[in-house]
């Protein structure tokens, strides 16, 4: 039986757990648990818990991982000091398997597990490289597409390992990030079984990246990079920069004089299009009573709105002639 050390946290992580206990024919089970310490996970906790119905069951405190699965687990600050070294073998792991783990692994981490540090990837490599991926498939144009995701060796680059396992999804069209995030954790229990099989054949052969393909976008901070700003964007990248920002973040961000408004969803339309000097003017509504704001090269249709995470009518904060910066 392979024994597996987890290095991460959240829904992959319960999701490899059970599917190695539920199916013993892979002969392989995790036998413990390392995550950064609890008050790195509270912004992510409570953004689960304020989203429990757009969540589902695609959220897990792998604070439970005890309670739960009987594993023991270890906080730690860095994976590479060597307390949590010295930890992770006495559990004499066959493979280290990284599921969203915060800390870079360095090259003396690496050099105590000599080709046993693996990593689960799940947005396209090399592409996607780096922890930053759903907003910015969204805004890249990824939404109503087939993408993949990736079990690799973990190197001294970051996602940089070659490649031991691919696994196929689909985007869905107009997706926010929950839903670009629910369709990449759907591929982990097919990664974790053909990465076993591969690592068990004495004639397979990884994939190694090309480097010149590779991309790597920062993180975004919603409440800081979520702004829209009228004069820069283009055309249809209205409505992928507010899907961008949605669910199951606060959504994208504007301001009608001193009122802060988050809007959720938006349609661009281009049977009008008006001077640039009007972007961001609110020129008229629909018969639905939505705005219609001017944009480059056409409008968009203001569908939700929401202030201080409370979904209102657009009537109460938007007026005809008035403008959004």
């Amino acid at each position: 039986m392979l024994k597996i050390v987890i290095l991460g946290h959240g829904i992959g992580s319960k999701i490899i757990i059970e599917h190695l206990y539920n199916h013993p024919n892979l002969d392989a089970e995790v036998v413990a648990v390392v995550t950064h310490p609890r008050e790195y996970h509270e912004r992510d906790l409570s953004l689960v818990e304020n989203q429990k119905k757009i969540y589902g069951d695609f959220a897990y405190n792998i604070f439970n991982v005890t309670s739960d699965y009987n594993l023991p687990l270890l906080e730690s600050i860095d994976v590479n000091n060597e307390a949590t070294i010295q930890w992770i073998k006495s559990h004499n792991p066959d493979y280290l398997l990284s599921i969203g783990c915060r800390n870079i692994i360095k090259s003396s981490f690496l050099g105590e597990f000599n080709n046993k540090v693996l990593n689960i990837h799940t947005t396209p490599l090399p592409r996607y490289r780096g922890a930053a991926s759903d907003s910015w498939m969204i805004l890249n144009g990824e939404s109503g597409k087939r993408s993949y995701g990736c079990l690799h060796y973990v190197d001294s680059g970051i996602d940089t390992g070659a490649i031991i396992a691919k696994e196929y999804y689909e985007i869905p069209p107009n997706s926010y990030p929950i839903d670009v995030f629910k369709a990449r954790n759907s591929i982990f229990t097919n990664l974790i079984e053909q990465a076993l099989v591969n690592l068990s054949s004495t004639s397979f052969i990884p994939e190694i990246q090309n480097n010149e393909d590779s991309t790597t976008f920062p993180r975004l901070f919603t409440p800081e990079n979520g702004r829209i700003n009228f004069g820069m964007l283009r055309g249809v990248e209205y409505e992928r920069f507010v899907y961008a920002f949605g669910y199951p973040f606060e959504g994208a961000h504007c301001f009608v004089e001193e009122k802060k408004v988050n809007i959720l969803k938006v349609e661009y339309k281009t049977d009008i299009i008006l001077h640039t000097f009007a972007n961001g003017l609110i020129f008229g509504k629909t018969k639905d009573n939505e705005y219609k704001v001017a944009v480059s090269d056409g409008y968009i249709v203001i569908k939700i709105i929401c202030i201080d995470g409370v979904e209102i009518e657009q009537k109460e904060v938007f007026k005809i002639g008035k403008r959004l910066s």
